[in-house]
């Protein structure tokens, strides 16, 4: 294996600090190719939300190939992805398209160009994503909200004489539309409100002609049998993700009807789709591979009929797949960088660029996610990854069990990842055990697994994160009696609700639900209609939404609270934490809220991040472990 890491800030030193965590939480999204080059759209902290196109040849450094000061985001579904795709012409010669971020124009650029040039502009209350390169066009999701119910439709663009066709509408959600090579065919996924897409998505396909859709079928999924990621293989099959016996296997389909099931039985394949633009499938030669799931520990598999084959690759999690030049890539995480793009050729030999600075911790010293399990009340597995301090600095007295910090994911319909995650080797490194809790309703565990939150949200998921704690205590592996809460979006209504249960001294909450009728009337449409089935629908559940929000808690609550919020949050307004700080003091409950203008649902500035994580380090210190701050 050869390696490469670049970064343009310089290299960690040798210990951990909240602006060397800071400084890592780069993102990676999408992953296309050309000829012998791999590209993605990366976004680092220190250019303050921008996010811009890398180019990646192996054997060389990853170097920016778009034009100066363009960031590309799409806001489709507000959580965006597929901001950009690749065209080769004949010659070699490679287009990016993208979607720029300050206004959603779909824009072009050569490589080598100092400004891009705009093919389509872009609308206040327009989105654009989901791009994909075929027969010469381009096409993507268009998303319009500015009337009184948002519609969204699948449009074709012809880059050279910039006309633009509607080719799909009617239907609430779109996505995962991809035209054959040979321009006759098209497939996608759709579904409508009052599901999300793991719950009811079809997968359809048609043909084109003269530029128009015609004899539509519908070939996979719906209620109880989602289907999403679907794609066209060489030989024009179909290859898709399907809900089977209550696990999400890859099926293989053909125009006259043939259906083969892939994969092993029992495991998730991909993921749910809260982001466009990632591909768990894909083809090279004549073999097709995919991201398996198993255990909260993601694979790179060779795929066949009921069965799949590991390959040796380097990340600890997986987010998307390419191919290129007759080897796989893929993008993920390794247990020493955040992002990373690796390429496997066919003798298993890898090459891999891991982007961020240059991590301090030698490889025994990085805290690797193990997989944990533990029995519920009522006799249900439980699932998380446990983070072991990398230090002895909060410990106590010798073998006395470290402080835990409890991690819940957002969505809440996703998972815990195992890879390199710099928030959880700042805390590792400063003695504090991190337990990723994979509660119920996370994916990559079945179907039924996911359905335990149906109705429960709020009560399920703080459940399971207490009886992980409690058996881990129990076990020895961590003190109990020094456990701390947090969590994201989803993830903070969790943990803010975990507040009530009197088992955690403190709760930090970035950008978590506080209220959940603020929440169904004030978030993005995408969402909008997401608590029907995880609390239940309005007017009817009403004082379910009132019971199950942690704004109304507060009276059981007995736990310090540090709220982060970004003012600029569409997803969770600022309203909903700035509500929950005053029901907190005036109930008399130590609460610290700390809002940062011009940050959005997830921060992405260096100076937020620094802050953030300095804040929440010392809280930490201070409740768990006796510090003064």
């Amino acid at each position: 294996m050869t390696s490469s890491r670049e970064y343009p800030y310089g290299l960690w030193p040798s210990l951990l600090s909240s602006e060397q965590a800071a400084r890592s939480k780069l993102s990676l999204s999408g992953l296309a190719s050309s000829s012998d080059s791999l590209y993605w759209v990366e976004g680092r902290p220190e250019l303050a939300g921008r996010r811009v196109v890398v180019a990646w040849t192996p054997g060389s450094s990853p170097v920016v190939v778009s034009p100066e000061g363009l960031s590309l985001a799409s806001r489709v579904h507000e959580y965006g992805g597929g901001e950009f795709a690749i065209s080769t012409a004949a010659d070699g010669a490679v287009t990016v398209f993208g979607v720029r971020a300050e206004d959603q124009a779909l824009i072009r650029f050569s490589l080598g160009d100092e400004k891009e040039h705009v093919v389509l502009s872009g609308h206040k209350g327009h989105a654009r994503g989901d791009l994909s390169c075929a027969d010469g066009t381009v096409v993507f999701v268009e998303e319009d909200l500015t009337g009184e119910k948002a519609k969204r439709s699948v449009v074709r663009v012809d880059p050279v004489t910039e006309d633009a066709v509607e080719l799909l509408r009617g239907r609430d959600f779109y996505c995962h539309a991809r035209i054959h090579p040979q321009g006759d065919r098209l497939v996608w996924c759709t579904w409508d409100h009052p599901a999300m897409s793991w719950d009811a998505a079809e997968v359809w396909t048609a043909s084109l002609r003269d530029g128009a859709v015609s004899l539509p079928q519908l070939i996979a999924g719906g209620a109880g049998h989602a289907a999403t990621h679907p794609r066209f293989l060489a030989n024009g099959d179909l290859v898709f993700l399907e809900e089977q016996d209550g696990w999400r296997r890859p099926i293989r389909w053909s125009l006259e009807g043939g259906r083969c099931t892939l994969g092993t039985a029992g495991r998730e394949y991909g993921g749910p789709l809260w982001v466009l633009g990632e591909e768990p499938l894909v083809e090279c030669g004549d073999t097709l591979y995919a991201i398996e799931h198993s255990g909260g520990l993601a694979a790179l598999v060779a795929l066949d009929e009921n069965h799949a084959r590991d390959l040796e690759v380097s990340a600890m999690s997986l987010s998307t797949l390419a191919a290129v030049n007759g080897s796989i890539a893929w993008s993920g995480s390794t247990p020493t960088a955040l992002g990373a793009v690796g390429l496997v050729s066919p003798d298993g030999a890898e090459d891999l660029v891991e982007r961020g600075p240059e991590c301090p911790l030698a490889p025994d010293e990085v805290s690797l996610g193990e997989s944990v399990s533990a029995r519920g009340p009522s006799g249900e597995e439980v699932y998380g990854l446990l983070f072991r301090p990398t230090s002895r600095r909060y410990h106590g007295p010798e073998q006395t069990p470290p402080p835990v910090v409890v991690v819940c994911h957002g969505g809440p319909t996703a998972q815990a990842r195992a890879g390199f995650d710099p928030m959880v080797q700042l805390f590792c490194s400063r003695g504090f055990a991190v337990l990723a809790a994979n509660y119920g309703g996370s994916t990559g565990f079945g179907a039924a697994y996911r359905h335990r939150l149906d109705g429960q949200w709020g009560v399920v998921d703080v459940t399971d994160c207490v009886t992980l704690v409690e058996d881990l205590a129990r076990r020895g592996e961590v003190d109990g009696t020094r456990a701390a809460i947090r969590g994201g979006s989803a993830g903070g209504f969790t943990a803010l609700l975990a507040a009530t249960t009197g088992k955690f001294r403190c709760v930090v909450s970035w950008y978590g639900v506080a209220d959940l009728e603020l929440l169904a009337a004030a978030t993005h449409d995408f969402e909008s209609r997401y608590i029907d089935s995880l609390v239940g629908p309005l007017p009817e559940a009403r004082e379910l939404y009132h019971e199950r929000s942690p704004v109304s808690q507060v009276a059981h609550m007995s736990s310090a609270v540090l709220l982060l919020q970004g003012m600029d949050d569409p997803v969770v307004p600022p309203e909903q934490s700035e509500a929950m700080a005053a029901a907190l003091r005036a109930a008399g409950r130590e609460v610290t809220l700390r809002c940062y203008e011009g940050e959005s649902h997830g921060f992405r500035r260096l100076e937020t991040l620094v802050d953030a994580y300095e804040s929440e380090l010392a809280f930490y210190q201070h409740h768990l472990c006796g510090e003064q701050r």
